[in-house]
């Protein structure tokens, strides 16, 4: 008591001698600058922001505290402009005694005049996952169906693969289409490595020998000299990214606890294709060094939570050594927050880093903004947790092989977007396979943590076709076509599905229908992300089936009498798909057979106004093309299924 009697002794002559104020008799009095006082403090830490005009964080009180304090954002000399014009040099982290009640200290510091306000330092959890079994093992059997589906890869994992392209030959609880549509995709582009994803996670073992090529590599540091920060970007030895939960470049994974979570996560996103090792990822090339890069920024270690100020530091540094994605797999407890008001209060410190990420990472000329992306967490309940579900972050909920809302996956009002997380409940190869830490290299895991990526490396695969089409976006209309590149999923929630519930150790059932509305506007497509960015319309087919489709939402609500006079195929894609018989127009509906799967263009030139053209004698009507993509399943799931 008589070391806080005396700092308010000393702090009440400050503020009497400057401001010439009547002093105040009690540190108490500052309560209000404790900006998250409800919330349960990590001890021996604080988060300070410094009033606007105050440079650096006053020295005199930290011996009377015995606290050590530094810029929560180091300086780094590229970004100090930008860090300055957001604010974020005004933040300081406290360090002291953890036997130290964090409640005094931080009502001693909150006096402070040159204190704007404090903030407790809390724990973020990891979004827990169950994995189960190794991918690539020897298997029982080997699908039928699969010899019929052509992999672009020779990655031997990928026809398990199923959250990439399921065909449905992995059993009943595969449906065709219940996956990301990748294979047309990656006709168009694998991956970019001028684009960068920053994987806020655990370690990603940057020596996996599927993920070592996409890994993002600082040449100063990796050219430089050991214990010195060659780039003056605020980070020492920082090759691979770096560990900012113990503070040092060392990134870590085999430490007792250590699950490989951001390992997993890494290789979703960006595992080096069509090199014979496994899986496959997202974005991870074509096996000729153009898999998008990985940036490993180490928030967790072991099985210790990792902290506000640790992830806000984290988000700051990817935007500010060439990240444009931050993949996020974490999250605050769901019912941490309730609104986005409540979020921006309590929580600033990593809301601005966010913000800066948002509106400082850039891939230049191609978006003028980051793209941040977060689980909705996985308590499996009706409320998707902070940050994402913030307004503009991309908050990621999970379904399973067969469309239905995962088991664990949070839900509701803020979530935005769906994506495959697995369901182990049906199975391991039900789960999503990637890398791993672990003896096989690779494993099965499911979550929202697993769906989350999927939305991250299809966000680098759009943007690595931007960089082959010289397309231009800015943030906000990159994310509009990234949420607008979807299926409809809710049709897929009725009836029950069967649950494991671990409280009462018994099998439930859930109502699916407590989903609808609620896993975001649907579920992502890679391919029709793509197709949007060209400004191209998808027309989806059965193959093996004559299929007449009217294109009144393409050419307006009298599309079947406007007078079609032609419908031209390349025959190269006509061979592909199997037609025979050339498209045509039948009582002013498109006609077509196609016997294979796959992806095509086609024209269709219709007359607007007349039945002939117009011009000298005649007077007729105009001449109208558009370009269409045919996208070909082999089957359709008995309930609709992708279609």
């Amino acid at each position: 008591m008589k070391r806080i009697c005396l700092f308010i002794f000393v702090a009440l002559l400050y503020v009497g001698c400057t401001h010439n104020e009547s002093p105040l008799s009690d540190s108490k009095n500052f309560s209000y600058k404790i900006i998250n006082s409800g919330v349960e403090p990590i001890p021996g830490r604080l988060m300070v922001r410094l009033s606007d005009g105050v440079e650096e964080f006053p020295a005199a009180i930290l011996s009377e505290i015995g606290a050590q304090s530094r810029r929560l954002f180091p300086y780094n000399a590229k970004a100090e402009e930008a860090t300055r014009q957001a604010g974020l040099d005004k933040w300081y982290l406290l360090t002291f005694d953890s036997e130290e009640n964090v409640g005094e200290v931080a009502l001693q510091v909150a006096a402070l005049p040159e204190v704007a306000f404090v903030e407790y330092d809390v724990q973020v959890m990891r979004d827990e996952v169950i994995s189960v079994g190794q991918s690539g093992m020897v298997r029982d059997f080997v699908p039928v169906a699969m010899a019929q589906t052509e992999y672009p890869f020779d990655d031997p994992e990928l026809p398990y693969q199923w959250h990439y392209m399921n065909d449905g030959s992995l059993g009943e609880k595969a449906l065709v289409g219940a996956d990301i549509n990748l294979f047309p995709a990656w006709e168009y582009t694998a991956g970019n490595p001028n684009v960068i994803v920053a994987v806020i996670d655990d370690a990603v073992m940057y020596t996996h020998e599927d993920l070592a090529e996409n890994m993002w590599v600082n040449s100063a540091e990796a050219n430089g000299i050991s214990g010195v920060d060659d780039d003056s970007n605020g980070y020492i030895d920082d090759i691979h990214g770096y560990n900012f939960y113990e503070g040092t470049g060392n990134l870590t994974w085999n430490k007792v606890g250590d699950i490989g979570h951001g390992t997993h996560v890494a290789g979703t996103i960006a595992a080096v294709n069509n090199n014979g090792k496994c899986v496959s990822g997202i974005a991870g090339g074509t096996g000729n060094g153009d898999g998008c890069k990985i940036l490993s920024c180490q928030v967790f270690s072991e099985q210790n939570m990792a902290s506000a100020s640790v992830v806000a530091e984290a988000i700051k540094y990817a935007a500010d050594n060439g990240a444009v994605i931050a993949n996020n797999s974490w999250a605050l407890p769901a019912n941490a927050v309730l609104s986005d008001n409540r979020y921006e209060e309590v929580y600033p410190s990593y809301k601005q880093a966010i913000d800066y990420f948002e509106s400082n990472a850039s891939l230049e000329g191609t978006i003028d903004g980051g793209i941040v992306v977060f689980a909705a967490g996985n308590e499996g309940i009706s409320t998707p947790a902070y940050p994402g579900a913030y307004y503009t972050t991309i908050c990621v909920t999970a379904m399973a092989s067969d469309y239905t809302a995962a088991t664990y996956t949070n839900y509701g009002y803020g979530a935005n977007i769906c994506a495959p997380g697995g369901e182990l409940l049906y199975g391991t190869i039900f789960g999503v396979s990637s890398t791993s830490i672990g003896e096989w290299g690779y494993e099965y895991m499911q979550g929202t943590s697993m769906a989350t990526p999927h939305v991250a490396g299809v966000a680098a695969l759009g943007l690595s076709y931007a960089l082959q089409k010289g397309y231009s976006f800015t943030s906000e209309e990159f994310k509009e076509l990234l949420l607008t590149s979807v299926h409809d999923i809710d049709r897929y929630q009725t009836g029950t599905k069967q649950s494991f519930d671990y409280a009462s150790g018994q099998y439930v059932d859930l109502p699916l229908s407590s989903y609808q509305g609620k896993l975001g506007g649907g579920y992502i497509d890679a391919h029709l992300l793509l197709m949007q960015m060209d400004d191209t319309p998808c027309l989806y087919f059965q193959a093996g089936e004559y299929a007449l489709l009217s294109l009144d939402q393409y050419f307006g609500g009298g599309a079947t009498s406007l007078t079609y006079v032609g419908v031209t195929m390349e025959s190269s894609d006509m061979s592909k798909l199997g037609i025979t018989e050339q498209p045509s127009f039948e009582n002013g509906y498109l006609k077509i057979f196609c016997n294979k799967g796959g992806r095509a263009r086609i024209s269709v030139e219709a007359i607007v106004g007349g039945e002939s053209l117009g011009g000298g004698a005649n007077k007729g009507g105009m001449e109208i093309e558009r370009e269409f993509e045919i996208v070909v399943r082999r089957n359709v799931a008995q309930n609709g299924g992708w279609l």
